[in-house]
């Protein structure tokens, strides 16, 4: 502060709107990113997708994105399509890519997980948005 004065620089406001009228467009516009994420792996050969290649830094992306989604409360209402055993396996294949080190991944199942499993989720996902918020 300068000039020794009691005035406030700072004060805090509402992070978003209450009536929640944005959430469900932006899980949309997050929800393709992952699925563009998703074709870009799908689009490499299985032997091109190891630790240290460009679709395998995707795929890793992939899946911490999808995990972040879950961690949003204002998203909650419109993730209901996804199991408690497929957050379960989401939030750990977040935790092997994002601290890579302390349990090695089996690529085989990564693999399978970004080009089979969450393309399934995405769909669902986006099938039972349009039930939940309206189109």
């Amino acid at each position: 502060m300068s000039g020794g004065g009691k005035e406030r620089r700072f004060t805090p406001r509402q992070r978003r709107n209450p009536s929640g009228s944005h959430d469900r467009e932006n899980l949309m516009r997050e929800l393709e990113a992952i699925r563009r994420r998703v074709q870009s792996v799908a689009a490499t050969s299985r032997d091109a997708f190891h630790d240290g290649s460009d679709a395998y830094d995707i795929a890793s992306m992939v899946v911490i994105r999808l995990a972040a989604l879950f961690e949003r409360t204002e998203f909650a209402a419109y993730l209901t399509a996804v199991t408690r055993e497929e957050r379960l396996a989401i939030n750990t294949t977040r935790n092997i890519a994002a601290h890579t080190g302390y349990r090695s991944m089996n690529d085989d199942l990564f693999w399978a997980a970004v080009t089979q499993r969450v393309p399934q989720i995405l769909e669902r996902l986006i099938e039972a948005d349009g039930a939940v918020g309206g189109s």
